[in-house]
């Protein structure tokens, strides 16, 4: 076994995968930022080798939901199960880029412009597709552009629907576009009535109170889920969004009292994305979630009760008919010494494209979209 990255790309797979079916379909992408530690969200419990390299740290085995024998869930998602009995939820282990920087920066940067490039993957995606997005075709929910979306075409970034308005929603100057639009036969007028018809939906959920029926976790991303649910429900054409789950101060980064700092975060992550699919009722099966990290921890923990940044991690892929169907991806299947790459790290067998490229082609049938990510 040597100690080089290795990393299994599928570049055969077809874009095309699988049909889309009628209305617009919604890719949702939870970012988990700090370096999300895939073993205590998907405990390899019955592996001797982590037990070892975690003698306070391993998940208990009575804080785990079971899924093949050796894999487990953390029970603090357990939030989650019924996606995982319907087969709605996709478990990749090993999961990462060929980023080795161990540096959030570099390694978020990797994973956000899918590769070395300059543009935002989910950028070059928007551009790829056909039809082109329209006025809230991509939605960022935060205070600031991510780098997924750097180079997209057009594109919002808001904490909530209330934030978005056009105008001030001035009557009179929304009449008077409205009016300019209309008249105007070309590619510009067609786009400006489309943008005026998503501002006048979100106009009505505005009106329509704050309140979903649907009591998510009062925490960034339980927050950022159900604006996103309302955007899909008000059927503006939301094509791409992301959010991410940040947590405290460190977010996942837990190099110090892990046990302490990421079980509310592994509870957040469950119950949000829970509570954000029983949200969206009837309109779950236009919806594709993604959930991922820049790189995983260190397989062994710290003097600090912490684990360092590592390679490997875990990813998440829920949705109603996911190209690749739901089940659990095994990475790994050893932990010992001479399994480990680098300073003891999972190695990263997954790359995170090939989970993202046959959703895009599901969402997307018949774009090109073989430059999404070089």
């Amino acid at each position: 076994m040597t100690n080089a990255m290795r990393i299994t790309r599928t570049d055969a797979i077809d874009p095309g995968f699988r049909a889309s079916p009628a209305g617009e379909r919604t890719l949702v992408v939870v970012f988990l930022r700090g370096g999300a530690d895939g073993l205590t969200l998907v405990p390899p419990h019955g592996l001797d080798g982590y037990h070892r390299a975690r003698p306070t740290l391993a998940v208990s085995k009575a804080d785990v939901i079971d899924l093949d024998g050796v894999f487990g869930l953390n029970a603090r998602m357990r939030a989650l199960m019924p996606h995982w009995e319907r087969g709605a939820l996709r478990i990749v282990t090993g999961a990462g880029t060929a980023d080795t920087s161990r540096s959030h920066f570099e390694a978020q940067d990797f994973l956000e412009h899918g590769g070395r490039g300059g543009a935002g993957w989910i950028a070059r995606y928007l551009r790829a597709r056909t039809p082109a997005p329209g006025a809230l075709g991509t939605v960022a929910i935060g205070t600031t552009l991510p780098e997924s979306l750097r180079g997209a075409p057009g594109g919002v970034v808001l904490q909530r629907v209330n934030d978005f308005d056009l105008a001030g929603d001035d009557p009179r100057v929304l009449a008077a576009l409205r009016g300019l639009y209309e008249a105007d036969p070309t590619r510009i007028g067609a786009a400006g009535r489309a943008t005026l018809e998503a501002e006048r939906k979100l106009r009505e959920l505005r009106g329509n109170g704050e309140r979903s029926g649907m009591r998510y976790p009062d925490t960034v991303l339980g927050r950022g889920l159900r604006e996103i649910a309302k955007l899909v429900k008000a059927d503006v054409g939301l094509v791409a969004t992301t959010v991410d789950a940040v947590g405290g101060a460190l977010g996942w980064d837990t190099h110090f009292l892990q046990e302490t700092a990421i079980g509310p975060l592994i509870e957040d992550l469950g119950d949000s994305i829970a509570a954000f699919l029983d949200d969206l009722g009837a309109w779950r099966s236009r919806v594709t979630l993604v959930a991922m990290t820049e790189f995983g921890r260190r397989v062994a923990e710290n003097t600090s009760f912490g684990t360092d940044h590592g390679a490997g991690s875990v990813a998440f892929a829920i949705g109603d008919d996911l190209p690749m169907g739901g089940g659990l991806h095994r990475g790994f299947t050893a932990l010992d010494a001479g399994d480990l790459i680098g300073p003891g790290d999972v190695p990263v067998t997954s790359d995170l494209r090939d989970l993202l490229l046959p959703i895009l082609g599901q969402h997307a049938p018949g774009s090109d979209l073989r430059g999404v990510f070089g």
